[in-house]
């Protein structure tokens, strides 16, 4: 067993050798040419990869490559659903989010509230969902569109999108969702959930870093608007592709939908375990959020012992996190696990586990034995 174990799937994953041998050939030496040079026979074949490319990124989500704007990442995805239906409000003027949403969403919709925009802010229960009657409250005549991530970053919590997306449809407004952690670990599919604009991203679905996707609904079509400048080679995005990412982007859609069913399985199966262990063997141990969860995702607490602590305790052996990646060195409380109740103090002592294709039941033992082992120990020497 290699050290230190990987149980940080949910900040990154590693590209699957199929996804890079899949991009390789695309890197210049030997396929290259620009997507929107279709006047000669390079840029036409870079054009119909691209094409390809993108009908197996949508197909992840039930959608068509037309529905599809390749981004740099799930960042900028959701700052381009906020930000350009926002360049085309008129009468409406109020943004809706949940409380548990990551930060580029928030922080994109606190950003508008600053410029002509009211910002509405839906609780969730102390399990970590949004409550259908609870958003209804809040939506109204004048919201222009309601935001509920798929499942969340931190606690994994799947949210009710249908239901919230029929509260916003009922009241005229557009429903984007930010499913990041969602694609390619669980179906998805956008006439289903009834989503106007969807986000996701490479690097984590075992694809590569710097390349995401919008989806924007064609058929009726969203009002949406750029809000980059320069060339058309998108429609919302100037800028030429990066073929070999979107590329890569594709494969890794196209695993992920092969693979997707035997894999939730296995990684459920293996999170059981590990919080099985992890029961038996730490005085108060809990898991930060309820059920239904992404499969291999287990937000802990372990009462007594601060999470950074363990985290350097344990440097040689786990690869694990506090929350986010993006948001790991504000070292501020997770706005999450505020969002369902618990005391700073709780929350210094969270941990999130998660997990992927590449982890095995030995390392979930090691894990759960090394995790015990540290807890003991610095609960005594705290003590």
């Amino acid at each position: 067993m290699k050290k230190p174990v990987y149980l940080d799937y949910h900040s990154t994953t590693p590209c699957d050798p199929a996804v890079l041998a899949a991009m390789t050939p695309y890197f210049g030496a030997e396929r290259f040419g620009n997507p929107g040079a279709k006047s000669h026979a390079h840029g036409r074949a870079a054009a119909d990869k691209l094409e390809e490319a993108k009908a197996n990124i949508g197909a992840l989500i039930g959608a068509g490559p037309e529905c599809i704007t390749l981004t740099s990442g799930a960042t900028e995805s959701n700052n381009l659903a906020l930000l350009g239906v926002a360049a085309k409000a008129t009468n409406r003027k109020e943004i809706v989010i949940t409380a548990i949403e990551h930060n580029c969403v928030s922080n994109t919709a606190e950003h508008l509230s600053k410029h002509g925009f009211t910002l509405k802010i839906v609780p969730v229960n102390k399990d970590g969902f949004v409550q259908p009657e609870e958003l209804k409250k809040h939506v109204g005549d004048k919201t222009l569109l309601v935001c509920v991530i798929t499942a969340n970053h931190e606690i994994g919590t799947l949210q009710p999108l249908k239901e919230c997306a029929k509260i916003a449809h009922a009241a005229g407004a557009l429903f984007q969702t930010d499913a990041t952690q969602a694609a390619g670990k669980i179906p998805l599919n956008v006439a289903d959930i009834d989503a106007d604009l969807l986000s996701f991203s490479a690097h984590k679905l075992y694809g590569p870093a710097g390349v995401g996707a919008l989806y924007v609904r064609q058929k009726p079509p969203v009002a949406i608007d750029r809000v980059f400048f320069g060339g058309a080679q998108q429609h919302l995005r100037p800028g030429t592709p990066p073929l070999p990412l979107a590329v890569g982007f594709g494969e890794a859609c196209r695993l992920a939908g092969t693979l997707m069913e035997a894999n939730g399985k296995r990684l459920k199966t293996l999170a059981d375990l590990l919080e099985k262990k992890l029961k038996e063997n730490v005085a108060g141990f809990a898991v930060n959020g309820g059920t239904p969860r992404l499969p291999g995702l287990l937000n802990i607490r372990l009462p007594g012992v601060n999470a950074q602590d363990i985290m350097l305790d344990l440097l040689g052996d786990l690869c694990m996190s506090t929350g986010a990646a993006c948001a790991s060195a504000q070292r501020k409380p997770s706005p999450v696990l505020k969002a369902i109740g618990l005391s700073d103090r709780d929350i210094d002592c969270s941990l999130r586990l998660s997990l992927g294709r590449g982890t095995t039941e030995e390392e979930i033992l090691f894990a759960a034995e090394a995790l015990a082992v540290s807890a003991r120990k610095l609960s005594k020497q705290a003590a």
